[in-house]
């Protein structure tokens, strides 16, 4: 479970959610925090979580009083988080109508979706609260190049394929040069089952550490680092930052590339040694506020 709490001010700007808002939910609805001390609250991680997909729904029209007691499974239903039987056992996220209603017209099972959005701007403005993910599926009007760097930098634990309705030859060699799979549309929906399979559980093409710090906590270390003389948490999360998006480029261009001079587990190694230091601040300046 997680052990991290953050301030009510930080959930406030991790969210969107109002401080005032956020108090007046504890009142009428008990949504408490994880602990107290004294006036000051502190929620977890999976409050954080669910509070985010609280105001997604609330930004869709729906109303507190409909969210506040739902269990975490009803309130991904709603989202359109709702999982279900497969034989593969790849989980899979649906982006364009036509494609969810393809889905649901083949009946079948091969797949296990764990999200569907109607659009790619409804899938872009929930980036922060995705399920766990193997493969996304995008149908897009036009095939964009820069839409697909976008969603190479953004869902950078997932495979994607890409179906598209219109492209021109420039945007096609471009998109090609990403490595995604690209199908024309309109097609069968075994058709995007078997892209779908065909695709690794996850973009694995570089092994190296793994992060030591999720964007939240980097969030809230750059807010709680003190100021003064010495800024160098902050200088060290902004650092991070950088090479946590250097990382997915110079993996994008080592793909497929042997002689490219420079791998994604170069950067991470990198990123490994900023994030040890960053460590040493939080613990002496108690940055991230841990259970005992």
């Amino acid at each position: 479970m997680d052990d991290q709490l953050y301030k009510i001010g930080t959930v406030s700007k991790l969210t969107g959610i109002s401080v005032e808002r956020l108090r007046a939910w504890e009142r009428r609805y008990g949504m408490h925090p994880t602990e107290r001390a004294g006036r000051t609250r502190f929620y977890d991680g999976e409050q954080l979580d669910r509070l985010k997909k609280i105001k997604a729904l609330l930004d869709r029209g729906q109303t507190i009083g409909q969210l506040a007691r739902l269990r975490p499974a009803e309130i991904d239903r709603r989202l359109g988080v709702a999982p279900r039987p497969s034989q593969s056992g790849l989980r899979v996220g649906l982006v364009g109508a036509d494609l969810v209603l393809a889905e649901r017209d083949a009946g079948g099972a091969r797949l296990d979706v764990h999200g569907r959005w109607a659009s790619p701007e409804s899938f872009d403005a929930h980036l922060d609260i995705l399920p766990e993910l193997d493969v996304v599926a995008v149908l897009l009007p036009t095939l964009e190049p820069e839409r697909i760097e976008r969603y190479l930098d953004a869902v950078r634990d997932a495979a994607l394929v890409f179906a598209y309705r219109y492209a021109t030859e420039a945007d096609l060699q471009t998109a090609t040069a990403f490595g995604v799979t690209l199908m024309p549309w309109p097609a069968s929906w075994s058709a995007i089952e078997e892209a779908c399979l065909a695709q690794p559980h996850g973009r694995t093409s570089s092994v190296g550490p793994s992060r030591r710090f999720t964007d939240d906590e980097l969030l809230h270390i750059a807010m709680a680092a003190p100021r003064g003389d010495c800024e160098c948490a902050r200088s060290l999360v902004d650092l991070i930052g950088a090479l946590n998006a250097f990382t997915a480029h110079a993996e994008r261009c080592a793909a497929g590339n042997p002689e490219h001079p420079l791998t994604a587990s170069s950067a991470q190694a990198a990123r490994a040694e900023l994030e040890e230091a960053l460590q040493v601040f939080v613990q002496r300046d108690a940055l991230i506020h841990t259970h005992d």
